[in-house]
């Protein structure tokens, strides 16, 4: 009787493909496992809670952005124990920053520096030029217009003075409002595809929630 020739299934032709193939299987399963446990929490939380699992090219590109050191403190402010909460929901916190002569732009330090606040200790100063070195990046998401230009100048000493930003951060803050280092985030330092995945990322944050 002729012995047939068997065909060995491609799962098994070596070890590199078994290697491969195996990887792949688990892969499914973790997918597949956090699919159910997904549901499982849809299933148990309040009817008008869901809960959505972030897509893995996003949860990459959430780590890239740590790594560049771009993170958004506003869920830090959140967590403060120094926030505030508001009558019906919601909370807030005032935030001073110190702003340094070496962090000013020419024109800003002369404004601040020749504002006369005789015979008050402090002052509130309106400059056009706070922003002055701010810096932007590639991702339209990422980038936020200011609203306020108040800078509070306040005598410390005979001769001395020191000037702050008061901001206040809330609950109802937009979403771009607190992010540091955004200017990382360009095509030239990253590529056109990162920019983009951000602009996706933070539209996915702004509809299902940033934690």
């Amino acid at each position: 009787m002729a012995r047939r020739n068997s065909k060995r299934p491609g799962l098994f032709k070596n070890d590199k493909t078994v290697s491969s193939s195996m990887k792949n299987v688990g892969n499914a399963f973790v997918q597949k496992t956090l699919d159910a446990g997904v549901k499982a929490a849809n299933d148990q939380k309040d009817k008008n809670v869901k809960v959505v699992r972030k897509p893995k090219y996003l949860e990459v590109t959430e780590k890239r952005l740590n790594s560049l050191g771009v993170i958004d403190l506003k869920p830090f402010f959140a967590r403060s124990s120094h926030r505030k909460t508001r009558k019906g929901g919601g909370w807030y916190l005032r935030v001073p920053i110190q702003l340094r002569k070496k962090n000013m732009s020419r024109r800003m330090y002369d404004q601040l520096r020749t504002t006369n606040i005789s015979p008050d200790e402090q002052r509130t100063v309106i400059s056009d030029y706070l922003y002055d070195r701010r810096r932007v990046s590639d991702s339209t998401m990422l980038n936020y217009q200011p609203v306020s230009y108040n800078v509070t100048k306040k005598k410390i000493g005979s001769r001395k003075h020191a000037y702050v930003a008061f901001r206040t951060v809330s609950d109802k803050s937009p979403a771009s409002s607190w992010i540091i280092n955004r200017d990382k985030v360009s095509t030239s330092d990253t590529s056109k595809t990162f920019v983009r995945n951000v602009n996706r990322l933070m539209k996915w944050k702004m509809k299902n929630g940033w934690e």
